[in-house]
């Protein structure tokens, strides 16, 4: 993945949200075209805030089991808890995975911040061991951004 790629995807979720008005159509038209982007994604998702518990938006992939993650419980409600970035290069060797997959390998969430507020998470993850690295991170933060600006403005 090129920095013109990363870049290209994160203008194109700028443009092809910007006048959607509702969360769902938000949500899934970020999470479609991140999962466009790569052919190593096998899990492609959002997770929300309702209250102190995080439930699954939309997504691409395998049907989860994990409709709902207390804070705290898994890689998603660690990020959601510490309100930062995590990637994972090997789910195994991490005691707070949650296996959706038994094939999954590698997992990245980036929370959704509303300043010191988390809203929701992207959750991404990988039948390959180390598949996400600090440019896909900076690049799905600056997505998160976005989603948050957007999600502002329709509320």
């Amino acid at each position: 993945m090129t920095e013109k790629n990363r870049t290209q995807l994160v203008d194109n979720i700028r443009i092809a949200i910007q006048n959607l008005n509702n969360e769902t159509d938000i949500l899934k038209t970020a999470i479609e075209l991140i999962d466009s982007f790569s052919e190593d994604f096998n899990w492609t998702g959002v997770y929300m805030m309702r209250g102190n518990i995080l439930e699954v938006g939309p997504y691409i992939g395998p049907e989860t089991e994990h409709k709902k993650i207390e804070l705290n419980k898994g890689i998603c409600g660690a990020a959601a808890s510490k309100k930062e970035s995590i990637i994972v290069d090997n789910v195994h060797d991490d005691d707070r995975f949650l296996a959706c997959s038994l094939t999954t390998r590698s997992e990245i969430v980036v929370p959704l911040m509303d300043s010191n507020r988390c809203l929701g998470e992207i959750d991404i993850d990988s039948n390959h061991p180390s598949n996400f690295k600090k440019d896909d991170q900076k690049m799905l933060e600056e997505i998160a951004e976005i989603i948050v600006k957007r999600l502002k403005i329709i509320k």
